[in-house]
């Protein structure tokens, strides 16, 4: 089954060799030039000596430069691109293609029983995605680490090529294209469909780290003795006084700024949040395909 496994899979392992190696091309040579720009910066000793606030304008224009243009693509490209693209093209073949070209009878009729043959796969091919996406939020969590230095990391764009978040997208992607290729019995329309489905829950994701928070956002209430100071969201450093506060509102009320704010501990609470849902997603049509395929008699 290994063997098989590889031989029907390995076009799409080769894929994500290459797509690995040209995205840790490119996150190697912007994150080396981000380093040299936060070296030649001071914003290492700033830190140190104020925690950023001794030097608002390098940091306004450090993070202006790289997450803007060539390096805000790095950042946005694992995002927008892979754990959808990448599940449906893994997934969608893996059953689909073999009801569609017929070669189930065969495959499903040897000393190895169907729901085995499925499980076997399913681990296989599944692992390999999990180690992709390891390898690709290691190599993104070293190049966003300057930025994340200086900015938040629970800002939408980093958050969700997050460690779990990212590979949990894939993983949902991948297990709705599975279900899907069973059900259609056909590869083409399987893709499109689970990428449809996969978009359910990304906006899901995506309304949980915008509009809609859980849990609730940290209300800060900031008394003004002598008259509200200027404040803003993108106030360098944040004005809850911690670079790594993700601020989403600041309003004037009475004598106090009431600042709503997402904590930068909570970042390990949200990507579980969020991961888990998508893990959810996936786990029920794995399931639901296992069943299936076990019941399937034609």
């Amino acid at each position: 089954m290994i063997w098989v496994t590889w031989r029907q899979h390995r076009a799409q392992a080769i894929a994500c060799l290459a797509l690995f190696g040209a995205l840790a091309v490119l996150a190697i040579t912007f994150g080396i030039q981000m380093r040299n720009a936060f070296s030649a910066g001071g914003l290492s000793a700033c830190l140190a000596r104020s925690g950023g606030a001794g030097c608002p304008a390098a940091i306004t224009s450090f993070v202006g430069t790289f997450s803007h243009g060539a390096g805000s693509m790095v950042t946005n490209l694992p995002l927008l691109a892979i754990p959808g693209l990448l599940g449906i093209v893994v997934g969608a073949p893996l059953l689909g293609r073999e009801l569609e070209r017929g070669t189930w009878r065969l495959a499903w009729s040897q000393t190895v029983p169907r729901t085995r043959w499925l499980f076997t796969k399913l681990g296989l091919v599944t692992g390999g995605l999990v180690l992709f996406g390891a390898a690709v939020t290691a190599v993104m969590a070293w190049f966003h680490e300057p930025l994340d230095r200086v900015t938040s990391r629970l800002q939408p764009v980093p958050f969700n090529a997050g460690t779990l978040t990212f590979t949990a997208s894939l993983l949902c992607a991948f297990g709705l294209a599975v279900l899907a290729g069973l059900l259609l019995r056909n590869t083409i329309g399987a893709m499109v469909t689970a990428y449809i489905a996969w978009e359910i829950p990304s906006a899901a994701v995506l309304l949980l780290n915008g509009p809609i928070h859980i849990p609730a956002p940290a209300i800060m209430r900031i008394p003004c003795q002598a008259g509200c100071p200027g404040a803003a969201i993108s106030t360098v450093p944040p004005v809850t006084g911690h670079l790594g506060d993700f601020v989403l509102s600041v309003a004037r009320r009475g004598g106090e700024l009431v600042v709503t704010y997402l904590p930068a501990g909570r970042y390990w609470t949200d990507q579980f949040i969020q991961g888990g849902l998508f893990l959810a997603v996936a786990a029920t049509a794995l399931g639901a395909a296992v069943w299936l395929l076990h019941r399937r008699t034609t």
